[in-house]
């Protein structure tokens, strides 16, 4: 399944789980019509996506949530639930059996392709049980800018919080001297989980989940960014910069958005990509350090 047909899969999923939420007693054959699917789809959305939510109804057309569970979930966790739900079967079985035991925010999914991380499906394991337990893990750990000459890997202790996809990359995030820091799960060798624990910080651990950002220290508070109104709808129609808001609509049609909490090595080679109908206004450095280095880039070639 393409990238493009998870992101409608989620939204179908998101919309579904919506109108359970608030009460509805769906139809199926109504909800083909509705979504432009068959009813098989719709069957396999309920029956294998949707089987752990607490169904009062569950039959060959009508479904409905449990009374007791209606409004029980909030916008945030449906999304979360709809996302997973759409990607379910291209992650390791681990990471299913966690999320459906409880929307659980051990595993965090921002994206809809993946990396295949199979190989690794015990460390994986390893990895969850200890953000569960709050258990302090060691590992050795080679960045994926190290030289092939520096084949040293450096050994780590962290405190887990959250394993986590961002655009198709596996990473774990947790504490280290005080500080929250994120390593390629990938490049993670020789696992220990030690029997050391250490206090979950819940203030963190929902920082991490709300924001799109990798870069969780030296963050810039606010990048306003242009957009021309030539490729605006692409912003409209979802955010494609990290922590993305919108500020205004400008009578030209151009937008202009500010990436909050972020770094500004995260919102650079975005703005570089849709070169020339975007560009950062502030912090003007910002913008000045990006035309900084495409003039050092167009002066090796020109």
């Amino acid at each position: 399944m393409s990238q493009k047909n998870h992101e409608r899969l989620a939204i179908r999923l998101t919309d579904i789980i919506v109108r359970l939420n608030n009460g509805e007693r769906l139809d199926l054959e109504q909800l083909a019509v509705d979504y432009g699917v068959s009813m098989r789809t719709l069957r396999r959305d309920f029956k294998e996506r949707l089987a752990h939510l607490d169904f009062e109804e569950w039959g060959a057309r009508f479904y409905r949530l449990n009374s007791n569970k209606v409004g029980y979930l909030n916008l945030t966790e449906i999304k979360r639930f709809a996302r997973f739900a759409s990607v379910q079967d291209l992650l390791p079985k681990i990471d299913r059996q966690f999320f459906h035991d409880k929307l659980n925010q051990s595993v965090v999914v921002k994206g809809f392709t993946y990396e295949n991380i199979q190989q690794h499906k015990d460390d994986f394991t390893a990895i969850t049980t200890a953000i569960q337990q709050c258990q302090i893990i060691e590992f050795s750990y080679r960045k994926v800018t190290d030289s092939a000459q520096n084949t040293q890997a450096k050994r780590y202790r962290l405190e887990p919080y959250h394993l986590l996809n961002k655009n198709g990359i596996w990473y774990v995030v947790g504490r280290q001297h005080e500080q929250t820091r994120a390593f390629c799960f990938t490049r993670i060798s020789q696992l220990t989980v030690t029997d050391e624990r250490f206090d979950c910080d819940l203030a963190v651990k929902d920082s991490i989940v709300e924001t799109d950002s990798l870069f969780f220290d030296n963050h810039i508070s606010e990048i306003v960014i242009q957009v021309e109104s030539k490729v605006a709808g692409y912003f409209e129609r979802r955010d494609l910069l990290p922590n993305q808001e919108l500020v205004r609509k400008l009578d030209s049609g151009d937008l202009l958005l500010a990436c909050r909490n972020v770094h500004p090595r995260e919102v650079i080679p975005i703005v570089q990509y849709w070169i020339p109908h975007v560009r950062i206004i502030s912090p003007a450095e910002v913008q000045g350090e990006m035309e900084s280095r495409l003039r050092e880039y167009l002066g090796k070639f020109l």
